[in-house]
Order: C-alpha cells, then structure tokens, then sequence
C-alpha cells in the first residue's frame, strides 16, 4: 500500500509517500530515503522503497522543503542544517507509526544525502543501519573532482554566478538560478562530469534542473563531510559505488571506508553515478544487497 504522507518540518511541510508492506510480511522495521544534490523522490527513488516494502519494510521517501512536492521558500535551495532537519522529522514520523518498532529504523541515501545519512547516523545512535549510495564523503575532494570534470572556463563562469550572486543578493534581487546537470552545454553546471546529464533523463515531474546560489553561500554545503567523522560513528553502514563515478570521489569513500574498518562495508558497481538508478540489473544488485543488510541489522 502507497499512502501520501506530510510531516511539519519547522514551519514547512514536507510531503513523501509511505510505502507499507503486507501484513503477513510486516518485519516492524522501517527505512527513511532521500535524493542527493536538488532530487526529488520521484527520480528513482520509488521503486527503491517499493522493493524495501516488498520484503517486509515500511519505507517512507520524502522532498525536501522548497523542492518537489514539499512546500517551503526560497525553492531549490540547499541548506544543509534545514535537510537535517527535515530527515529529522522523517524519521520521527516514521517512528511514530503503529507498525513501526522506533528501536528498528534504518536510513538509505544516494550521493549528497549519503553523506546526510551518515551525520544523522553518529547524532541519532538509535539508528540501526545505514545504506549511502555512491556517497558524497569529503566535499573538497569532490569539488576537485567537480572543477576537473566541468573544465576551467566553465568551472571560472560557475564562480562568477556565484560570485555575481554574494554581491547582488542583499538588495534583494532575483537569484539566477544555476544549473544541475549539463543539459544545456553552453552554460556552467554544478555537477561537472558529462554523466550527471543522465540526471534529466531520470527525472520526475517534480524535478528541476535549477539549484539556487545561495545554496553555495548560506547553505553550509562544506559542513556535509563524513571523512570527519571516523572516530565517531557506531553504526553499520553499506557504501555501494559506481567503478566510473566521476561526480563524487571514489577514494574519499574508500579511505572512509577503510578508517571505519568492520563497520563499514563498501562494494563496488560496474557503474557511474546515476546507474543504480536507472532499471538495469546492477539496480536489482544494489537492491538485492541493501535488503540484505537491513535484514541483517534491523531484525533480529
């Protein structure tokens, strides 16, 4: 069963589905998900909660606010202490469910929200497990990763709008919106590498291809940096990344990985950063796999 859900996240409210498995193969556990860098939950992210609730999981998948169908002002705008927030309150719902056991909550996230995931993760240590799918892990290595694969001339005219953005923002002017993924090939896109165009193919009605600026200035991007949380973190955790992912740093997730030691569990997808999503059998694997690994640590 498929209910439309809301929840209030501070004066906002965040619209999701809930996706509720069969009586008779109800476990009581439950995941949260969420898309990455301006995602909403109807690019691919469905039929990820369909196949948790197909095993037994309630799934509930959810929009920021000011993206999809989630309300909230300034639209397409990231702010990282407001998504934390907004995952806050998505587990509390969850929680909240008659059905749910609140000891038994897992959380799966792709790209940036693979690094939300994590910081919830060592914040809320009744969080059971968690699934970060090719995962943001250090900011500044992906932005390298990010100025490379766009290019120096429109790496320079990225900044520049950004820049343009800092010294026009006060006097209250339209934001000009940047662009996501490189659709349009004339004009500089947050995600640099020619892969992340598979973005606007996987997109839902809800999605945009617009990423307000002040995400860059006032939304606190640096501060969603698992690499600094390896001495901190107690939860068992599943990274899934693509062999030729070149949106994200592969070595920051292998390090994390690494320093995690048995904690974390990384395996590698012949697959660049938006293949999982897409209907294929690696998806099925990815699948496959994190089901797996809920079941191994949200039932007991």
């Amino acid at each position: 069963m498929i209910t439309p859900i809301e929840f209030k996240s501070s004066r906002n409210t965040c619209r999701g589905r809930l996706y509720e498995p069969e009586a008779k193969l109800a476990n009581g556990a439950g995941v949260v998900l969420a898309h990455g860098l301006g995602g909403t939950m109807d690019c691919g992210l469905f039929d990820y909660a369909q196949a948790f609730a197909d095993e037994g999981f309630h799934a509930l998948v959810f929009d920021y606010r000011g993206f999809g169908e989630s309300d909230g002002t300034p639209r397409q705008f990231i702010s990282v202490p407001r998504q934390r927030e907004d995952w806050r309150n998505a587990i509390h719902f969850l929680r909240s469910h008659g059905n749910v056991d609140a000891e038994r909550i897992g959380l799966w996230g792709m790209s940036f929200s693979g690094g939300h995931v994590i910081h919830l993760a060592k914040d809320d240590l009744k969080i059971r497990a968690v699934v970060a799918q090719v995962p943001l892990i250090d900011p500044v290595l992906t932005a390298n990763v990010g100025n490379y694969q766009r290019g120096p001339a429109h790496s320079q005219a990225l900044m520049k709008a950004i820049i343009k953005r800092a010294k026009t923002g006060w006097l209250r002017a339209k934001a000009e919106m940047l662009q996501i993924a490189p659709v349009v090939a004339s004009k500089p896109a947050v995600l640099g590498s020619a892969e992340a165009s598979t973005y606007a193919d996987l997109a839902g009605p809800t999605w945009k291809n617009e990423l307000h600026p002040d995400s860059f200035l006032k939304g606190a991007m640096q501060s969603n940096n698992p690499s600094l949380l390896t001495d901190d973190l107690a939860v068992p955790m599943l990274l899934q990344i693509g062999e030729n992912d070149k949106v994200v740093s592969n070595e920051a997730a292998q390090n994390f990985a690494r320093r995690c030691g048995p904690l974390a569990r990384l395996t590698s997808y012949a697959g660049d950063h938006f293949t999982l999503l897409q209907d294929n059998d690696l998806r099925r694997a990815a699948i496959h796999e994190a089901i797996i690994f809920y079941k191994a640590n949200l039932i007991l």
